[in-house]
């Protein structure tokens, strides 16, 4: 009987051995099998909304290959997408370029809705009123504009297959003449004698010289004080705008200097005290700046002359830009002279306003549009590059084709709704103040 038994629980402990390996048999099995499964990557799938697909920003990669092109833009995709699967469909791989390469068009949208649609007028209007009902009636004089050009030896460089100063001549020019008649316009140049040279940089540091005086514009007379000066030495900068404050001293009106310089001082002066001590001074004026193909340096020390100075500062690399930049300073000169509410009430100021609003808005919308262009491009490249790595068929191909240009078709429209929206709101605006303007006149002609 014992015997018996302890053949049975033989069999029973080997029957429970045999279970157990089969179960861990099994088990290292599916381990094994679960690790040669692949992790399965999760693809956000893509906006197809415009406010969405603007809210998504940049792509993952964007600021990689953004800037590149040819050989080397075809590298950087190869080198992102060569994990991506082969035989996508073409909605995976649209989720996929859209994820990784789409642009960030936020910036553009975002400054065409923070773009000020307000004048300056209505201001004007209220401190005008204001100023009757206290008693006293105050007079604006005629804008008085002084020019004051760089004449500095760097100024023979040549940007747009065009030396700077004839670029320089030429801008200042077209803004002279489209100044208001009543205005006065003054040129002043500086840099214009000696060298560059060590040897003559004092007689160089020395020279700042009137070369139109203050007083109405002759386009004959000016264009010959165009004519009288090339570009040639040092960058007497601080010393031009001292000089500056001493032409407008005594002059009734408003005024406002404009400076147009490729570089920094050079004559150990200090122009950002200079133009500091200038704005506070009784003549008030206001220095602006275009800095002409400016290093980062010069860029740097001309924007803080200007804002010492109460103005603004711009950069141009280019003959356009410059000339692009003198219409918008032309344009604010325009609108500062005009705004004389006691003496008349001209409404001509605010819709010159008004187009130049409307023009800075068109900069605006056609930078966002820039954008969606050089996008289009990039996820068209990117889509040849997957299908020539196999990684599409051509059937697919054509198919995310149609995505591609579906997005950039939805943001375009969108583009342009939100543009034409800004621009209502703007004719709104403008036809409020040509109606405050116009109650105006009739008070006026009723006192």
């Amino acid at each position: 009987m014992n015997r018996s038994f302890s053949v049975r629980l033989s069999l029973i402990l080997l029957f429970v051995l045999l279970l157990t390996a089969c179960s861990t048999e099994k088990t290292a099995s599916d381990t094994d099998e679960k690790k040669k499964e692949p992790k399965k990557e999760t693809v956000e799938k893509a906006p197809t909304d415009p406010e969405e697909m603007v809210k998504q920003g940049a792509g993952k990669y964007n600021e990689k290959v953004k800037d590149l092109e040819g050989d080397a833009l075809d590298q950087e995709i190869n080198k992102i997408t060569k994990n991506y699967p082969k035989g996508m469909k073409a909605e995976e791989a649209y989720n996929r370029i859209v994820a990784g390469f789409a642009a960030n068009h936020q910036p553009g949208f975002q400054e065409l809705e923070d773009f000020d649609i307000t004048f300056e007028e209505v201001e004007a209007y209220e401190k005008y009123k204001e100023e009757n009902e206290d008693g006293e009636e105050k007079k604006e004089g005629p804008l008085n504009v002084a020019i004051l050009l760089d004449a500095s030896g760097s100024m023979a460089g040549k940007v747009s297959g065009t030396d700077k100063m004839t670029a320089a001549k030429e801008a200042l020019k077209k803004f002279a003449g489209g100044l208001p008649e009543d205005a006065n316009v003054m040129l002043r140049v500086y840099g214009h004698k000696g060298s560059n040279a060590d040897k003559d940089k004092k007689v160089s540091c020395e020279s700042t010289e009137v070369m139109y005086p203050l007083g109405s514009y002759n386009e004959g007379t000016f264009q010959q004080s165009l004519s009288k000066f090339k570009p040639t030495g040092w960058t007497p900068l601080a010393a031009s705008i001292e000089a500056a404050e001493k032409d407008l001293q005594g002059k009734e009106g408003n005024n406002v200097i404009y400076i147009v310089s490729d570089g920094i001082e050079t004559c150990d002066g200090n122009p950002v005290e200079a133009a500091k001590k200038l704005h506070e001074s009784n003549i008030k004026a206001e220095v602006n700046i275009i800095g002409f193909d400016v290093d980062n340096e010069g860029q740097q020390q001309l924007k803080a002359v200007a804002e010492a100075g109460g103005g603004e500062f711009q950069s141009v690399s280019s003959q356009k830009e410059l000339f692009d930049e003198v219409d918008s300073n032309w344009s604010k000169a325009m609108h500062d002279a005009s705004i004389n509410w006691s003496s008349s009430m001209d409404s001509s100021s605010v819709n010159w306003s008004s187009s130049g609003k409307g023009h800075s808005m068109r900069k605006v919308y056609s930078k966002i549009l820039d954008s969606l262009i050089d996008e289009f491009g990039l996820l068209r490249s990117v889509k040849m590059e997957l299908y020539k790595k196999e990684k599409l068929s051509k059937e697919e191909l054509e198919k995310l084709d149609d995505l591609i240009s579906e997005r950039n078709k939805t943001l375009k429209e969108y583009a342009s709704q939100k543009h034409d929206a800004r621009q209502e709101e703007l004719n709104q605006e403008t036809d409020r103040v040509l109606k405050l303007i116009d109650e105006y006149a009739k008070d006026a002609r009723a006192e």
